[in-house]
């Protein structure tokens, strides 16, 4: 596990320097860039000297953090609550922005990349197969491959009815729905973020033999 404190030092210089004003970043810059050559071929995320913190007046939540992922593994981001993987993941999927560091992927961001963040993000008014029609869409699916898929990770994950609205779900039926959408265009790069908590234990077992299965497919996982 890669160090992630909570102090960093106040002269960093970002390699690149954003146009745009963050009053949240007192250094707002950040630059994601695609992997080339052999580290292309080996790593499917590499964070280099990344640092972040939520305002200027308030400690780093990620100082200096240097980061190299392989691919076609499951790799786990361990720590106390509060300590900055939640800030990493969505710094990693561009929700969030650094301070200054950088963050190369080996996917283009949009089709190859799946993200469930630790809040669930479902809409309430739709139904569990609306959801899977409105993101299968968003990523280029066909009906009839959005139709296959669906059927698959509703036996995988035990979902409901298809007819069920998303805002009548229990907690853990959310994560289940959240995790299908998540999985449903077989993304080369998944980043989860505490996938099976509030999950039954005998279905979350089943997902990560699932999980595991993936990697010897070449997906890589982050946790």
């Amino acid at each position: 596990m890669p160090n992630i404190s909570n102090v960093g030092p106040d002269n960093v210089r970002p390699s690149y320097q954003s146009k745009s004003n963050n009053n949240n970043n007192d250094n707002p810059a950040y630059a994601m860039e695609d992997l080339k050559g052999m580290d292309k071929e080996y790593y499917a995320i590499r964070v280099e000297n990344a640092y972040k913190r939520h305002s200027i007046n308030v400690p780093y939540v990620l100082n200096s953090l240097c980061m190299n992922v392989q691919k076609s593994i499951i790799y786990s981001l361990l720590g106390a609550s509060g300590c900055g993987k939640t800030t990493l993941l969505s710094c990693i999927t561009g929700q969030n922005v650094l301070n200054s560091g950088h963050i190369h992927l080996s996917i283009s961001m949009k089709r190859q990349l799946g993200f469930m963040p630790q809040q669930i993000s479902l809409y309430p008014e739709f139904t569990i197969y609306e959801m899977f029609t409105y993101y299968g869409l968003v990523y280029g699916m066909t009906l009839s491959q959005i139709d296959e898929k669906s059927k698959y990770l509703q036996e995988l994950l035990h979902l409901s009815h298809f007819s069920r609205l998303c805002g009548s779900l229990s907690g853990g039926q959310q994560r289940r729905v959240s995790l299908a959408v998540t999985l449903l265009h077989d993304p080369e790069l998944l980043i989860l973020d505490e996938p099976t908590s509030g999950i039954d234990p005998v279905i979350a077992e089943e997902i990560w033999t699932h999980l595991l299965s993936l990697t010897d497919r070449g997906k890589t996982i982050l946790i």
